[in-house]
């Protein structure tokens, strides 16, 4: 699945958001016509917090950022627990942020499970910071030299 703006319109960001939030409630059904409320519950809660997240987003960036916010709405395995923004990113750092989500998202989908992390943006780089150990942050920092990665 393709993310961000790369489509050039948020309308087609919009839709695939739109997408990701109806599948995730068709889930929520099924697991409630199964009788496993408890994962209905869980489910619910994992979609409140990445909405929740995409707010926190939204609230923080400049509307020149918005590339990053689509993405992130396009993202339903990424939760943004903090974020500070120093100043708008711009050019080189956007188009990574775009390009790692996109790979980060792929990459929790097939393992069906959320990443947390903490963001601080600059107009030069991004800083990421999260605990899972199973992602190496050597890695990731040789592919996004624009993005800063740190566990925290």
């Amino acid at each position: 699945m393709s993310h961000g703006l790369e489509h050039g319109t948020g309308l087609e960001a919009f839709r695939r958001h739109r997408h990701d939030v109806l599948n995730q409630l068709q889930i929520v059904r099924a697991l409630i016509q199964m009788n496993r409320a408890d994962r209905a519950i869980a489910a619910i809660d994992r979609l409140a917090e990445w909405l929740q997240s995409l707010g926190r987003v939204q609230q923080a960036v400049l509307p020149s950022a918005e590339p990053m916010v689509w993405t992130l709405a396009s993202c339903p395995h990424v939760v943004v627990a903090d974020i500070l923004v120093e100043e708008a990113p711009e050019g080189e750092a956007v188009e990574q942020w775009i390009s790692f989500l996109t790979e980060l998202e792929e990459r929790l989908a097939l393992v069906g499970r959320p990443l947390r992390m903490k963001l601080r943006v600059t107009a030069k780089t991004l800083r990421v910071e999260w605990d899972a150990h199973d992602l190496e942050v050597a890695d990731w920092q040789a592919r996004y030299p624009r993005i800063y990665f740190a566990r925290g």
